[in-house]
């Protein structure tokens, strides 16, 4: 039913429920999985306006890129041990774009949320939120881990 999973992972602790859980289905249905980490700058969408130099933003910037290179590695090999073929994808782009973009490729997108509820969602938004509304693919939301 479910032959390719969107697994998206921002590769905290608290997407390791829905991590763990997508790659239980992908096993159970011998699924291909996709991990995808969207690498959003944290300078925001015009570093030129920021007050940091050009040079130490790219530098941060690279710092990131390798962290979500390794991070995605290491759930590769989580994947791998549970007998899963993953994929992983580093797309640097707005997270909710990114995840949009590729699940229109998958037929399940399986993600974590935090449950947020009243005025501290709407202050804080949801990546889940913008994704569950928007995407005409399947999406199994779970909660995230609290730890």
């Amino acid at each position: 039913m479910f032959k390719r999973i969107l697994i998206p992972t921002d590769a905290t602790e608290f997407g390791r429920n829905a991590l763990e859980q997508g790659l239980e289905v992908a096993r159970l249905m011998g699924s291909e999985v996709t991990i995808l980490y969207a690498l959003e700058n944290p300078y925001g969408l015009a570093p030129a306006y920021s007050a940091e130099p050009p040079e130490q933003i790219e530098r941060a910037l690279e710092r990131y890129r390798r962290e979500s290179e390794k991070a995605l590695a290491q759930i590769k090999e989580i994947a791998a041990a549970q007998g899963v073929s993953a994929r992983a994808v580093l797309v640097e782009d707005s997270p909710v774009s990114a995840i949009l973009e590729a699940a229109k490729e998958h037929d399940l997108v399986v993600m974590a949320t935090h449950g947020r509820k009243g005025i501290e969602r709407v202050l804080m938004g949801s990546v889940t939120d913008k994704v569950l509304h928007n995407c005409s693919t399947p999406v199994l939301v779970l909660r995230g881990s609290s730890a």
